[in-house]
């Protein structure tokens, strides 16, 4: 769009987030790929991957754009916060135009960033998506030949026979789309950054006719509750991959779950399992702070599916002398743990307690600010909890929001308590085909990274797994006599103090 159009006095930008918070801002740039925009509030009503509902662009007095549009970048000025996010449906700016000298000049406007658009797309860049399109293409037709030659119909062939004839088949082709998608991403690492809104488009409408076949891929991309990593899609992570309403489906969708963050999400809730079985063993032998009643009291923000407790509550009879509160800002996360965790938890362990709340972190850190939440939960949770933890929201919220949050879970521990925090590392192989293909952004954190969010907390650690995906922060609230806890060296293979 010409640039006369892009920003004038009154341009503005309203929207309602994930969690239905309506917001607006002040427009800074804007082309048909993507809106930058700066946000003027205290407190955290915006995070990377989320999708913002109703999203509102007016430029003087007309509105150019009207749809949802998926945050995909967040800088922190301490002023204000500057957002980018990509815009997912189609514009409004014609309409009610007629025709003449205004219409024939967007018209003009299309064809030149069209023009720039292409001419800025890198070569290299190109040919991969190119050669990884053509691939699936090509796949994609013979699968279909070969299913009606070798009458593989879902639903209608045994199941077995169904899952030999896509084995077969994705032990040959699986390596050769592995290695496309390492060129891929090689493709993907100089792309300069203010360049990445065209790249990401290109990518889009290359590959998405072929990719949204993935049931995976296609709900990371559309995020139906409005954000990633909901618990449909860690559902799909621990689960078996051959989802598809067909083969070349199938061996799409198990192909991304090959990838290393899928991966590491899955040992990330073995490690979760192991750290909560250690804590309730070490607070149960009299270590630490004095247990309420004999009870170990745990916390989870941003729960989910709350995978890491199910397990724990089928292979631990200590989990009988658990009280876990479940906390997330998702009525629907929270009713699929209220009707599937809860009663097969209890029908194991009946003495176990699980408390269910709904709570935001956008409510945690304004009531905290206004001077409540801290006073709120020491009065209703005395003597607070052994443990807190959380695991996934860090990889989508700014430093500043982060350190906040571990200060707040710090606050909730007894002496002797544990704060355990994750994220996702800037090592793992899939950074291209999540941001630039499914708008699925993440803050990605190193081992030094997490020990400067919070440095004046406690005594901290952090190690990260064997994967090299997954880094973990222990935040240990110092208590009278105590020694300062360390992992064991086959958790901690990367430990800091």
């Amino acid at each position: 769009m010409a640039k006369k159009h892009f920003q004038a006095m009154t341009s503005h930008v309203s929207f309602r987030n994930s969690q239905g918070i309506a917001a607006q801002g002040s427009l800074v740039r804007l082309n048909r790929q993507q809106v930058v925009f700066e946000v003027y509030n205290p407190y955290s009503i915006v995070q990377l991957s989320e999708v913002l509902q109703q999203l509102s662009i007016h430029q003087g007095q007309r509105e150019t754009y009207s749809g949802r549009a998926v945050v995909t970048g967040l800088l922190n000025t301490g002023l204000m916060l500057i957002v980018s996010a990509s815009l997912v449906d189609p514009w409004s700016d014609l309409k009610g135009l007629q025709p003449g000298e205004v219409l024939r000049s967007f018209v003009q406007n299309f064809v030149s960033d069209w023009e720039a658009a292409t001419e800025r797309l890198e070569k290299p860049f190109q040919v991969s998506v190119g050669n990884l399109r053509n691939y699936l293409q090509e796949l994609s037709r013979w699968l279909e030949h070969w299913e009606t030659e070798a009458g593989i119909q879902d639903g209608l062939t045994p199941p077995q026979d169904l899952l030999d004839f896509v084995n077969d088949v994705d032990h040959e082709i699986a390596p050769r789309l592995m290695r496309l998608y390492e060129d891929f991403e090689a493709a993907s690492q100089s792309l300069p950054k203010k360049y990445l809104p065209y790249h990401r488009a290109f990518a889009q409408r290359e590959l998405h006719p072929l990719m949204m076949s993935s049931p995976f891929m296609n709900r990371a991309y559309n995020k139906p509750l409005g954000y990633a990593g909901d618990f449909e899609m860690v559902r799909m992570m621990l689960n078996e991959p051959w989802e598809g309403p067909n083969t070349f489906a199938k061996l799409l969708n198990a192909s991304a779950l090959r990838h290393e963050a899928p991966a590491a999400h899955r040992n990330r809730i073995e490690l979760l399992q192991t750290a909560i079985k250690r804590e309730v063993e070490r607070g149960l032998a009299g270590h630490g702070a004095a247990l309420d009643e004999g009870r170990f009291r745990i916390m989870n923000l941003g729960c989910g599916p709350a995978v890491e407790i199910r397990q724990l509550a089928a292979q631990e009879e200590l989990t009988n002398q658990l009280d876990v509160r479940l906390v997330d800002f998702n009525s629907e996360t929270l009713d699929h743990v209220r009707t599937k965790l809860v009663p097969e938890v209890q029908s194991r362990r009946p003495q176990m307690n699980i408390e269910i709340q709904q709570r935001s972190v956008h409510e945690l850190i304004q009531s905290s600010a206004e001077g409540q939440t801290g006073q709120e939960y020491a009065d209703q949770d005395a003597p607070r909890f052994d443990m807190v933890y959380c695991a996934g929201l860090f990889d989508y919220f700014r430093d500043t929001t982060c350190g906040f949050l571990l200060e707040l879970f710090y606050s909730w521990v007894k002496p002797g308590g544990l704060v355990l925090v994750t994220n996702v590392t800037p090592t793992h192989s899939s950074v291209a085909i999540m941001g630039l293909v499914l708008d699925w952004n993440l803050e990605l954190r190193n081992e030094q990274d997490m020990l400067s969010m919070a440095p004046q907390l406690g005594t901290q650690q952090t190690y990260v797994d064997r994967t090299g995906v997954n880094v973990f922060l222990e935040i240990r609230k110092p208590t009278t006599g105590e020694a300062n806890h360390e992992p064991s060296d086959e958790q901690a293979p990367h430990r800091r103090r």
